[in-house]
């Protein structure tokens, strides 16, 4: 399988060519064919073959449900590995530390998260 790469082209497009990559060879890894995918998350299936070839920019609202018909986190379809958020147990700490005004807020935006992604799933 080629990877897209380009020679001068700015972290934020080659950020963004290394998620259409990593997007494209889970789905191969997964063997679902990009008519299947396109179905799956809605869109026509030239739209997917210019998003995976990162002719067209993902838009971010559509991570969710290309995620979950992949099975994978949109941490892995980012490339952020745990390290660089710290371990769970690290996270929990943190919250914990925090005011309660804080914790509020976050568990605010993770009810929203859930919401927007349950939302993509109908």
């Amino acid at each position: 399988m080629q990877k897209l790469t380009k020679v001068g082209q700015s972290d934020l497009q080659n950020h963004r060519i290394a998620i259409a990559n990593r997007l494209r060879e889970y789905r191969i890894n997964a063997e679902i064919t990009g008519c299947d995918m396109a179905m799956r998350i809605g869109i026509p299936n030239y739209v997917l073959s210019k998003m995976e070839s990162a002719q067209q920019t993902i838009p971010a609202e559509l991570l969710p449900a290309w995620c979950e018909a992949l099975g994978i986190s949109t941490s892995e379809a980012l490339g952020i590995k745990e390290a660089e958020w710290g371990s769970l147990a690290e996270l929990v700490k943190r919250f914990r530390k925090l005011s309660s005004r804080g914790r509020e807020l976050v568990l605010g935006h993770i009810k929203l998260v859930a919401k927007m992604e349950s939302k993509g799933r109908k």
